[in-house]
């Protein structure tokens, strides 16, 4: 069995080999590209992605210097036919616990450089549906010096030859420097200091958050009161992890990194008990030339201009230009954006037109919410069209299927429960019991019972109300607690954009 930590040990030895041998004639500071990795924007967060391989399938890769190694999502091991089973292990994510398993990949590829032969842990459990296949963490990221630069879209590995203390920001004399410790010895994630309101803050750079959060409990310690005026409560967070966790937008006075000072920032605050106090996320990133210099124990930071910390409530002209390049998954942010509690000015109108743009560019999501608010407002042969846009690999895809049975249903398909046993024949994990209810093989109390989070008890019950309604028959279910009704949600002009449960 070949380890995680062996595998991170041999990812980069093609590049480097040579490059001693290169420098050896050289007597002053080389610092040497070995590697330039093109970003892109993806998902309804629209989070940094690269390309890779897995199995010499195109892959989607997360790149997370927040992570400590690289794991497999259950997207990832479903879209590309893998094996897992499971190990006794854990991980600790923002919204709890989740299960590790474990699968075995013969050939695993991120930009030039692969490994073969390799078993990597596989994330059981998250609260929202990850879009790409694999989390790249800080062990392989940061094993060199790494750039990001968010203005070209791209990340820049490097190694350092005789450099020292050597000035490592080639791009700006003036970047500020921030010294910074490693996050534990078991993992590369470096650490450092900011200050909010004057509080010293531990911090990290998380590649793989859309947007910088702080913890409640540093918001505390920072001053800032979130049952005051300059706090409001939204949705809960979600991440690894089956449950979500509390969330607020908070303003504070000042947020200080090295020599640079933001007035009146606006953060978002999770409760969360994460190891560190601030997460600065993509939207730090978008605004900052970064180089981590791992050589050295620093960070090189340069401020480009523009808000850094963003809490998504309006869209910003680099949404709006990733969009109209035709970028769907920006689309789909943006419909949810204009109808979001956080929204400065909710525009459901607006919010529609994206989703449609959207959809017509293959945004499977968007298909699916589209789809379910032609459904609940009685219009089933529109909705099975818009829901078969859906269909594919993922939560999406299956409950696509599951929405389009019902659409079936009320527009009288008799294929449709003989397409439902085809969709799910092969599967026991969840929606399954949404299946076998469909079936008739338990009732909505028994289907009550197996949802295991309150998300899915919320999504099954509204499904036997539909249900129920189709076939003539009285509720046989309540709403669990603090659920909404899909009809309210869908027949209104505001209706939601996020079906993936």
């Amino acid at each position: 069995m070949t380890s995680i930590a062996s595998m991170l040990s041999v990812f980069l030895a093609p590049l480097l080999f040579f490059l001693p041998l290169l420098a050896a004639a050289q007597t002053s500071c080389q610092f040497l590209q070995v590697a330039q990795v093109p970003l892109h924007y993806a998902g309804s967060g629209l989070g940094l992605t690269m390309t890779g391989e897995i199995n010499g399938k195109r892959a989607t890769l997360l790149p997370d210097t927040g992570a400590g190694v690289t794991y497999l999502t259950r997207t990832g091991v479903e879209r590309h036919g893998l094996t897992q089973r499971p190990t006794g292990r854990y991980v600790q994510g923002v919204a709890g616990k989740s299960r590790l398993y474990e699968a075995r990949v013969a050939q695993f590829t991120v930009g030039p450089v692969r490994a073969r032969d390799l078993y990597l842990s596989v994330v059981g459990e998250t609260s929202f549906t990850p879009r790409f296949d694999a989390i790249v963490g800080a062990a392989f990221l940061l094993q060199s010096d790494l750039e990001f630069s968010l203005a070209t879209k791209e990340l820049r590995f490097f190694r350092p030859q005789r450099c020292g203390s050597t000035w490592l920001a080639y791009w700006d004399k003036n970047a500020s420097v921030i010294p910074f410790r490693q996050h534990d010895e078991l993992t590369a994630n470096p650490q450092f200091f900011v200050h909010i309101n004057g509080a010293r803050l531990t911090a990290m750079i998380d590649s793989g958050a859309s947007i910088t959060t702080i913890t409640r409990r540093a918001a505390h310690r920072a001053g800032i009161d979130l049952d005051g005026p300059r706090a409001q409560r939204v949705a809960n967070a979600h991440g690894v992890g089956k449950q979500s966790v509390g969330a607020w937008i908070a303003r504070a006075d000042t947020f200080r990194i090295g020599d640079a000072t933001v007035h009146d920032p606006e953060f978002d605050v999770i409760d969360s008990q994460l190891s560190v106090d601030v997460l600065l996320g993509v939207d730090f990133l978008r605004t900052h030339r970064v180089l981590f210099a791992m050589s050295q124990g620093k960070l090189y930071v340069s401020y480009l201009g523009g808000q850094p910390f963003d809490s998504r409530r309006e869209v910003r002209p680099w949404m709006r230009q990733e969009a109209e390049a035709g970028n769907a998954d920006a689309w789909y942010t943006m419909a949810g954006m204009a109808v979001s509690e956080r929204a400065m000015n909710k525009d459901p109108a607006a919010a529609k037109a994206y989703l449609e743009r959207a959809a017509a560019l293959g945004q499977r999501e968007a298909s699916l919410s589209l789809g379910v608010r032609m459904l609940v407002q009685g219009k089933p042969e529109q909705a099975a069209t818009l829901l078969r846009a859906s269909l594919g690999e993922g939560h999406t895809g299956r409950n696509g299927a599951l929405w389009l049975y019902l659409a079936q249903l009320r527009a009288g398909d008799p294929q449709a429960r003989a397409e439902l046993e085809a969709r799910f024949k092969e599967r026991s994990d969840w929606p399954r019991p949404v299946v076998d209810y469909f079936l008739d093989k338990i009732d909505g109390g028994k289907l009550l019972a197996a949802s295991d989070t309150p998300a899915r008890a919320c999504f099954a019950a509204n499904l036997v109300l539909l249900h129920e309604e189709t076939l003539g028959k009285p509720a046989s279910v309540a709403l669990p607690e603090d659920c909404k009704a899909i009809r309210e949600q869908y027949q209104s002009a505001g209706a939601g954009t996020d079906m993936a449960l």
